[in-house]
């Protein structure tokens, strides 16, 4: 059978996917892969039939100021607009011939290109927040934890706002293909039975979701350990550090962090390693507390660490519950929000520090928590337990095959 999986988003909407290609690869199956098209060599370095899909979701990162603040949504907004005219006139050629289409993150006309072309849907969602619940608020929202009235009402909003915008857009497309409109664009999106490929030790689909779903666990794409003996030789000279990490924030932003994080983990006696994406030398890498890395597997090296800073994506909060060790969250945006809020609410990790409030005592003082915190420590010692990646892939990709009996 032939499968086309689509995703459009930064590398951690990417790398689940491949995964998933992976899998259905490895059950028989005509896999092709269209995301943004800065991830061509890495699919390709994978073995995966890729088409490219949209521009450059990391140049535009790259290029947001204020990634966190309310002065980036009519940008995102209008980006995403575009994005969704372009998925709508290119998707008919990237699926054509198909059994199977299967869309996540920000792939929005996958539902209805497919359904134009009688071509059978699925959608996977990364987080439980995507579906509307009383339990957790609409994804732009960043305050978790209020009562069910407020979530309700968040979702409430959002639709009411979402008629203008991406109701209102892919009614129109439908009308050109000949399809009768949709009331609600996001549960159309979902489709009639949603994935969500996320682990229930960190958050479980609460049971008041309308649309049908199936979680299945997050989707970790095995890679191989580089082996990189300059940081074998940083782990063994002292005790085990810290890690930070922003990778799906402008660079920009994640390169003036640096100072902030470094004199955080000297305040909490830790030395650091920091994941580096941005190309300009640092003024702290000749530090012997300091170890600067690039494209190394969360996997391979989360285990060594006493702590993991990160900005709360979907896949990071994944690998770090798996790895069993305490996490602390810094959102930007959208579902880090929530993220945040379920990693405190598990224990595996103090309270969120928020971006826009983020100073380098409050990071100190979390990690202080993390490495002093009886409750956090017996839990992340347990989370890996309660997590199989191997099922949690097997499991998405008997769930996707499903559409094609």
């Amino acid at each position: 059978m032939k499968i086309v999986l689509a995703t459009f988003g930064s590398r951690g909407d990417v790398q689940p996917m491949l995964a998933l290609s992976l899998g259905l690869m490895s059950a028989g199956h005509d896999v092709l892969l269209a995301a943004p098209p800065e991830k061509t060599e890495w699919a390709e370095q994978l073995g995966c039939s890729f088409h490219p899909l949209g521009g450059d979701v990391t140049a535009f990162i790259d290029g947001m100021t204020d990634a966190h603040s309310l002065h980036s949504v009519p940008r995102f907004i209008s980006y995403l607009r575009r994005e969704v005219i372009c998925q709508f006139d290119i998707f008919p050629q990237i699926i054509a011939g198909a059994d199977l289409a299967v869309g996540s993150s920000l792939v929005f006309a996958l539902s209805t290109v497919a359904e134009s072309m009688g071509i059978g849907y699925r959608y996977i969602g990364f987080t439980p927040q995507l579906l509307p619940s009383g339990e957790h608020p609409f994804p732009a929202c960043k305050h978790h934890g209020l009562p069910k009235w407020y979530n309700r009402m968040t979702w409430r909003v959002g639709r009411m706002l979402d008629q203008f915008n991406l109701t209102w857009l892919i009614n129109k497309k439908r009308r050109q293909l000949g399809l009768k409109p949709v009331q609600d664009a996001w549960l159309h999106i979902l489709g009639h039975h949603v994935i969500v490929a996320s682990d229930k030790v960190i958050a479980k689909v609460p049971q008041d979701v309308e649309p049908a779903f199936t979680q299945t666990g997050y989707m970790h794409l095995d890679q191989p350990d580089r082996g990189l003996p300059e940081l074998e030789a940083f782990l063994s000279a002292g005790p085990p550090p810290v890690y930070a990490g922003f990778g799906s924030m402008p660079r920009q932003d994640q390169a003036s962090n640096v100072p902030m994080i470094i004199h955080a983990a000297r305040s909490a006696g830790k030395r650091v390693v920091i994941a580096k994406f941005w190309d300009e030398p640092s003024e702290f890498s000749n530090s012997d507390d300091v170890f600067f890395i690039r494209g190394y597997p969360h996997l391979k090296l989360f285990p060594h660490m006493a702590a993991l800073i990160h900005h709360g994506g979907a896949g990071t909060t994944a690998s770090s519950a798996i790895s069993g060790v305490p996490q602390i969250i810094v959102p930007h945006l959208l579902d880090q929000y929530y993220w945040g809020h379920q990693v405190y609410r598990s224990h595996l990790g103090p309270k969120p520090i928020w971006r826009s409030k983020l100073t380098s005592r409050k990071l100190a003082e979390a990690i202080q928590e993390c490495l002093s915190n009886d409750l956090i420590r017996q839990k992340v010692k347990t989370a890996p337990e309660m997590i199989n990646p191997r099922d949690s892939l097997e499991m998405t990709v008997r769930e996707v095959l499903k559409a094609l009996h």
